[in-house]
């Protein structure tokens, strides 16, 4: 029996080596791809906890940065309306006291100023605060992945780095303010109080002060966004980390792509102030609305004339079969000059220019790509 199946073994040796050799490697092979298929599952998972950790972070990030903006957006208005403040001349005009046609010219300029800085200074706070708070966000998370090593930014650094901003939310914002001022009065000296302006004039006039703002190459705040928003050098400390940190939020400072969006959100923050505007110029032409004669601001020595009479409406409605046509309608300047001086209320209530456009600075979907790229960026 046992001879019998040794002289099996033997003529089938061949059938039982190749065999063997493929259960084998069969068997090496399932136990190998099963292994990989293991650390590519575990390779999976730590990579999806790890996009989960940092959307989070970034969600956390974004939620800091709104609120941040938010809280600063209320004293970057302040330090704009004292410093273009418009609260002293209109209560001369009150009170009948000075050159009234001196004091409604100051106010013309500071009225205009006013929106022009805030729309400035607002879009120059949001984007300075998605890129510090983005950065931030992107060495905190980079440091979070290697608990074992030394961080990079500790508490006392951040706030270093997030301090740096505080020139902007003071000296930075006067001056911002004061170079618009300059470029308003050069705008505007040429508008009289009783020339009546449409929509489309309104429209220019804010054109022409952005193209003047932005001939000045040295002191555009777009191309020169840095010096109204960080001290001169710096970077300059003795901190390298901090140092590095900072020089990397200037080279983001003085992008193209950063530029870009300031300027292209600067435009839209124009277009709204001309649509906050152009609903007084709509409300007014309403029938059965009470006409006000609109007071004429003369010499000291005069009493006030007015811009109309009985019979003239201070308004000029055009109406095409029944339909208003805003854009066909005009007002004096001197009435126009309250309207504007109005949307930038010093103090703050619900629905007025500063607040909407803060608002609509936070959800413009641009900034919070450019936002996201630049944590992206940083985390790595």
């Amino acid at each position: 029996m046992f001879s019998r199946m040794r002289d099996f073994l033997y003529r089938h040796r061949r059938k039982f080596v190749v065999s063997g050799v493929l259960v084998g490697g069969v068997i090496f092979a399932t136990r190998y791809t099963q292994r990989k298929l293991r650390e590519w599952q575990e390779s999976e998972t730590r990579a999806f906890i790890e996009r989960t950790r940092r959307q989070q972070h970034f969600e956390s990030t974004e939620r800091t940065c709104n609120q941040t903006i938010l809280s600063l957006a209320n004293g970057l208005r302040d330090t704009i309306t004292s410093t273009l403040d418009t609260e002293a001349i209109v209560e001369k005009l009150r009170l009948g006291s000075g050159d009234k046609i001196s004091l409604w010219n100051e106010l013309k300029v500071l009225a205009l100023a006013r929106s022009a800085a805030l729309i400035y200074a607002s879009t120059i706070l949001v984007v300075t605060l998605r890129i510090q708070l983005n950065v931030m966000g992107g060495y905190m998370f980079r440091d979070s992945k290697n608990p074992g090593q030394q961080v990079e930014i500790d508490g006392p650094m951040q706030e270093k780095y997030l301090s740096i901003c505080e020139y902007f939310m003071s000296e930075g914002a006067v001056k911002l303010s004061q170079f618009i001022k300059g470029k308003v009065e050069e705008t505007a000296a040429s508008i009289t109080l009783a020339q009546k302006l449409s929509l489309r004039d309104v429209e220019q006039i804010y054109l022409g002060i952005t193209s003047s703002i932005s001939a000045d190459s040295n002191k555009d705040p777009i191309k020169n966004l840095s010096s109204y928003v960080l001290l001169p050098n710096c970077e300059a400390v003795s901190d390298k980390t901090l140092s590095k940190i900072i020089a990397e939020t200037l080279d983001l400072m003085e992008s193209e792509e950063i530029q870009s969006l300031v300027r292209s959100s600067i435009r839209t923050g124009f277009v709204m102030m001309v649509d906050h505007v152009s609903e007084y110029f709509f409300d007014s032409s309403f029938p059965g609305v009470m006409e006000q004669p609109t007071p004429v601001p003369g010499p000291s020595s005069q009493s006030n004339s007015t811009w109309t009479n009985a019979t003239e409406k201070p308004l000029q409605v055009a109406q095409t079969n029944g339909f208003l046509n805003v854009n066909k309608m005009s007002m004096p300047m001197a009435k126009l000059i309250p309207i504007v001086n109005g949307q930038v209320p010093a103090v703050p209530r619900t629905g007025d220019s500063p607040s909407v456009w803060v608002k609509q600075l936070i959800l413009n979907d641009q900034l919070k790509s450019f936002g996201a790229n630049v944590y992206e960026a940083f985390s790595f």
